[in-house]
């Protein structure tokens, strides 16, 4: 699932706009548009293994918000709690560039390595989206936002690295136990993590013809360019071009240069990332938007 680029990334500039609010015993930060909301609709976003206490997470919701007219929903739903902020420095000091000979650098550099596995072997035995203990809870969440809605209301979700498994995956179930109608209405993933491609993708748009864009980064160490091109060419052979074909919705756009995280941990001041990453912010919004 995960790889150091889950873990690395940038801090934005901003201050939250929303709430915190407690939604079906979640404490959940609540996004909502200037004014009074536009549309009957609710976006639910997974953030990234940083979870709320990444600022960046709020930022973004807050933009979904005000360029959708949508309310945004992020549940505090990581089992154990999101991976500290602090190890983004950490892995830097990790990952950086550091001479052969350079012993205290190297002491460093393996310091920071062993301080960073400290937080994350735990948290992939406890909190991996791929099983039930993670996978569940969230479902249940985003079953009672769904059961929740006005008339007219559809539901999107939004997710991140940790949280782009949970926004594909749960593209494939039922707004109700046992029921006929899907949960999802439009989805978006930016850099998912632990998917099985191209099944879980493919699977995602064609049980329910829920409408999915993908934001994929070109240097992800996850999902890998070769998993995309064979993604894409199982769709175009079993749902068609993506553009309504047999009533199939799907857009995946690759970002040249990026690494995994770009979409919501792009480093302030470092231009290509920001760009895309403003790319990305758009690409959802505009997804929701037309869907929702």
């Amino acid at each position: 699932m995960a790889c150091p680029d889950c873990f690395r990334g940038g801090v934005v500039v901003g201050d939250p706009k929303g709430s915190i609010e407690t939604l079906y015993d979640v404490p959940t930060y609540v996004a909502k548009p200037e004014g009074a909301p536009s549309s009957p609709s609710t976006i639910v976003y997974f953030t990234d293994a940083f979870g709320l206490d990444l600022v960046n997470n709020k930022v973004l919701a807050d933009a979904y918000a005000s360029a959708t007219g949508i309310r945004v929903l992020v549940p505090d739903i990581i089992p154990g709690g999101p991976m500290p902020v602090s190890v983004l420095d950490t892995m830097e000091s990790a990952m950086s560039s550091v001479g052969l000979f350079d012993i205290p650098g190297q002491i460093n550099r393996i310091s920071a390595l062993f301080s960073a596995m400290w937080h994350f072997v735990p948290f992939m035995y406890r909190a991996r989206p791929t099983i039930p203990a993670t996978f569940n809870p969230c479902l249940d969440y985003a079953r009672k936002v769904k059961a929740d809605l006005p008339a007219g209301g559809k539901l999107g979700l939004a997710g991140f690295c940790w949280g782009g498994y949970l926004s594909v995956n749960l593209c494939t179930h039922t707004a109700k136990v046992g029921g006929e109608e899907r949960l999802v209405d439009a989805a978006f993933a930016a850099h998912p993590s632990a998917l099985t491609v191209p099944d879980n993708i493919v699977d995602s748009i064609l049980k329910f013809k829920t409408p999915l864009s993908i934001a994929h980064a070109e240097n992800d160490m996850v999902l890998k360019t070769a998993g995309i091109e064979q993604t894409e060419a199982a769709l175009r052979q079993k749902a068609g071009d993506g553009k309504g074909e047999n009533g199939f919705h799907y857009h995946i756009k690759t970002y040249k240069g990026m690494a995994h995280g770009f979409a919501v941990r792009a480093k302030p001041g470092v231009e290509a990332e920001e760009k895309a990453a403003d790319e990305a912010k758009t690409q959802a919004s505009e997804w929701f938007k037309k869907f929702l």
